[in-house]
């Protein structure tokens, strides 16, 4: 009787202790008028946590261990703010003060090193673009970086896959030597990349070899495209420009929570299409008239604050009906501007499907994240496409055979470890391993022609 009286101070002491340990950190948010700013997204860096200050700019996160922790702030016409909170065995309060985005400049943070850091901590050679810069700029598709970022340079030949090259490293094959992830998953080869831009939260270009983290295809750098996230704080927005060439462009998404702190959906999609800048004189019509449709879908759930998983789906449906607006040599290119003569006229079919499951675990002594990806690309001719570039019967390509051909699969998987939100330590640290498989069953034929 006596072991188990032992055993029970025992228990009951450790968890009075565990509870006692874990504290709160209280807050109360005001702009520079003393102000309570309502509706502002705190979120607990490298965790789940995040919570929605109340009509009194009053927020509370609970059920914290000690340690160090940095929480970020943001809002709706305030520049982004972060502070940096240490716990020891008290419960702690702070105050932040919000500057409008006229005022001061947004304090940026990255996961340029697969944890969420302070740009100005981050030893790397980054150039990070928050969504308002993205919408000032009006960066509609990732090439359009290349006015941007310093060092990269980035190119469409005409079938609506970018060409990119950071430092002036580059590859023309479908394994570029620029990695682009999108909300952590590898776009892995120009098949299976989805290059709109469109319900961006920031972009991230990393410049220099970054195999260590990124593994392949990321000899030159790495951008990193990171998308918003449903919170329990209802938005949305739409979007129409109307442009010359027949320019459209219409895009609009809503966020919002289904059971709040628990369930969130995500809404988005982008109508792009223009009616081209070439002339075909061959048959005297537009060459290059093309549009597009993409999704981006996300269901978060939080089973418990330390847990979260995301199920993401997103597409790019792009129907092309002129890639290639080539002509034999300088000369004639500057002496007929806009204008070409081809013989065999076709359309890509281009669909582009991505689908991802990420489950988080934000722990005490380490983080754990998990994220399964699946992507596929079915690219073809709808009629054999001119291979000369002339109005003469010479060549022309054919890779219509079916689903079987050219119809590219990509599996990967990734598992990662780093230390936790409240590191009481000066080393961060993150290991983890990756995996892929990559299905690409290529089949075209040449015809030679009088």
């Amino acid at each position: 009787m006596k072991n188990y009286n032992i055993l029970f101070f025992l228990l009951t002491n450790f968890l009075g202790h565990f509870l006692y340990a874990q504290n709160n950190i209280n807050g109360k948010i005001v702009n520079k008028r003393s102000d309570p700013l309502n509706g502002v997204s705190i979120h607990l860096l490298n965790s789940n946590r995040g919570v929605i200050s109340n009509s009194e700019g009053n927020f509370v996160i609970t059920d914290l261990l000690p340690g160090n922790y940095i929480l970020g702030f943001s809002a709706v016409g305030f520049a982004s703010k972060n502070q940096q909170v240490s716990i020891n065995k008290e419960a702690v309060s702070v105050e932040i003060i919000l500057e409008q985005t006229s005022q001061k400049l947004d304090e940026v943070v990255v996961t340029a090193q697969k944890r969420e850091e302070l740009l100005q901590q981050v030893p790397v050679s980054i150039t990070s673009l928050s969504e308002k810069n993205v919408t000032d700029f009006r960066i509609w598709n990732s090439r359009e970086l290349t006015g941007i970022a310093p060092n990269l340079y980035s190119a469409d030949p005409g079938d609506k896959r970018n060409v990119t090259s950071i430092r002036g490293i580059a590859t023309t094959s479908y394994d570029p030597a620029v990695a682009t992830y999108i909300d952590g998953v590898n776009q892995f080869s120009l098949d299976t990349y989805i290059s709109p831009l469109f319900d961006v939260e920031r972009i991230e270009v990393l410049r220099g070899p970054q195999g260590t983290l990124y593994g392949r295809n990321a000899m030159s750098g790495v951008i990193n495209i990171i998308t918003k996230q449903p919170t329990n704080k209802t938005g949305g927005f739409a979007e129409i420009t109307l442009g010359n060439k027949g320019e459209q462009r219409y895009s609009a998404g809503i966020k919002a929570p289904i059971i709040k702190d628990k369930l969130f959906i995500g809404l988005a999609g982008l109508y792009d299409g223009f009616n081209g800048y070439f002339t075909n004189v061959f048959n005297n019509s537009k060459y290059d008239k093309q549009h597009s449709i993409s999704g981006n879908y996300y269901l978060k759930f939080l089973p418990a604050h330390r847990w979260a998983a995301t199920l993401n789906v997103k597409h790019n449906n792009n129907r092309n009906n002129g890639p290639f607006p080539l002509v034999f040599g300088a000369e004639e290119a500057l002496a007929n501007p806009y204008k070409l003569s081809q013989n065999a006229l076709t359309r890509i079919i281009d669909n582009i499907f991505n689908t991802s499951l990420s489950v988080n675990y934000s722990g005490t002594a380490f983080n754990f994240n998990s994220q399964t990806a699946y992507e596929t690309n079915y690219r073809y001719y709808n009629k054999p496409i001119d291979a000369d570039f002339s109005s003469a019967d010479i060549l022309t390509l054919n890779n219509n055979f079916g689903k079987n051909w050219n119809n590219v699969k990509v599996f990967t998987q990734e598992f990662k470890f780093s230390s936790p939100a409240n590191n009481l330590s000066k080393l961060n640290w993150t290991t983890g391993t990756y995996f892929f498989h990559q299905s690409s069953p290529t089949k075209t034929a040449t015809r030679y022609g009088a």
